[in-house]
């Protein structure tokens, strides 16, 4: 079977980027291992040479050019140029056709005759599978889409055309996956019918993300600059306000009060909007405040083992990949019941389940949980179990997802 993964983001080294799929990438990892020929394709918009990429908008609002083809950790991943050179009164092919047409250019290039036998495309972030979709029914192979979090939760209710589209993709698909079972609910709910799909989690690779003895724990707080003689709370996600830094960062403004002894451990990619050093500023926070900023993904099992507790108050969510993280480091887990995070997190068993957008019940549980190191010991034996004896890596949950696609 080969497999052409088409992910909206995907892992590239250059700030931002670093973090960007990288869910996705460990996924195809577990695919690989699997047996699967994987490649991935993420077509791109044509962008001219600097400094002609100056001449035109649509040049200028493409901010990285990626090469047309690279490899990113074993993986051969193309870039293939989608045609926005001709204005529309010249060339009236929709961005969709230009798409398919990028595609097909691709596989002339590589002399590759697309098989319905032995090729199949499998996309994720479903806004962007209705064009793979198109593309692979088009060229007569078969099209698997997986869910991961907004494509169910906000995607289909931004407009008419939006829920549009996502009817007819969900409707054509040949294969359905969710990352969480949650997002499988929500779709039928929304077509008003009982499709088929299949519930794909995302795995860890629980021996690397694994707990460490106190001795090494002080160590790496060392190696991160990090203060011995406190508590610190980690969060590990995009600094966007869906997030929940800002009720985070409410919370501690009160907790500190009780537990002066705290600090607040922020690994995060920017973004425009929200400048999460200044929120932390106007709270009068910075003196408690560890912002790492990106993190190379192959080192956050460290950071997340200098931590106490790890806090995501994320206001809605897939299902979080840092949870899942933390939890398999055997970091106690504190995290909003949204989306899929009630099938990981089991409130009071291996973690702690709040409503999202409560910064009051969210400081009082954050607070019970530094105070009680009972509790965390409890919930850090429980999470961890969880995730090996349960959970599963990528690779084992990669396996149902390829004996899902080669009998497609």
């Amino acid at each position: 079977m080969r497999i052409w993964a088409f992910p909206s983001f995907y892992p590239y080294d250059v700030p931002g980027e670093r973090w960007r799929g990288i869910f996705a990438h460990r996924q195809y990892k577990g695919l690989i291992e699997n047996g699967a020929d994987l490649r991935v394709v993420i077509p791109v918009s044509w962008k001219p040479v600097a400094p002609l990429d100056k001449l035109h908008p649509k040049w200028k609002n493409i901010p990285i050019t990626f090469p047309e083809k690279r490899v990113h950790d074993g993986i051969t991943v193309y870039h293939p140029r989608i045609d926005n050179l001709l204005p529309y009164a010249i060339d009236k092919r929709s961005h969709r056709e230009k798409f398919h047409d990028a595609v097909v250019k691709l596989f002339r290039e590589l002399n590759i005759k697309p098989d319905p036998e032995t090729d199949i495309f499998y996309s994720q972030w479903l806004p962007e599978s209705v064009n793979v979709q198109y593309t692979a029914h088009k060229m007569g192979i078969k099209s698997a889409i997986m869910a991961i979090g907004d494509d169910v939760v906000i995607w289909p209710h931004e407009s008419k055309s939006a829920l549009k589209e996502f009817e007819e993709l969900i409707t054509n698909a040949d294969l359905r996956f969710n990352c969480a079972d949650y997002l499988g609910v929500e779709t039928n709910k929304i077509m008003g019918r009982a499709l088929p799909y299949t519930v794909i989690n995302m795995g860890v690779e629980y021996q690397h993300f694994k707990p460490v003895a106190t001795q090494e724990k002080a160590a790496l707080r060392d190696k991160y600059n990090l203060p011995q003689d406190k508590l610190l709370v980690l969060n590990v996600s995009s600094a966007i306000i869906r997030k929940g830094w800002l009720d985070l960062l409410d919370a501690l403004c009160v907790i500190r009060k009780e537990v002066p002894d705290i600090g607040l451990v922020a690994v995060y990619s920017t973004d425009p909007e929200m400048n999460l050093p200044e929120e932390v500023a106007k709270r009068g926070l910075s003196d408690i405040f560890f912002g790492l900023g990106e993190v190379p993904p192959e080192q956050l099992n460290e950071v997340y083992n200098v931590a106490d507790v790890f806090c995501l108050p994320s206001h809605w969510e897939g299902l979080a990949c840092a949870n899942i993280e933390a939890m398999s480091c055997g970091i106690p887990v504190l995290t909003t019941n949204v989306c899929g995070h009630p099938e990981l997190v089991k409130d009071n068993e291996t973690g702690l389940l709040i409503p999202p957008k409560n910064k009051e019940l969210l400081q009082s549980k954050l607070l019970a949980l530094l105070k009680d190191e009972s509790l965390r010991e409890r919930l850090s034996k429980t999470g961890r179990t969880f995730i090996t004896d349960k959970w599963g890596s990528f690779a084992d949950n990669a396996k149902l997802l390829y004996e899902k696609l080669i009998t497609a």
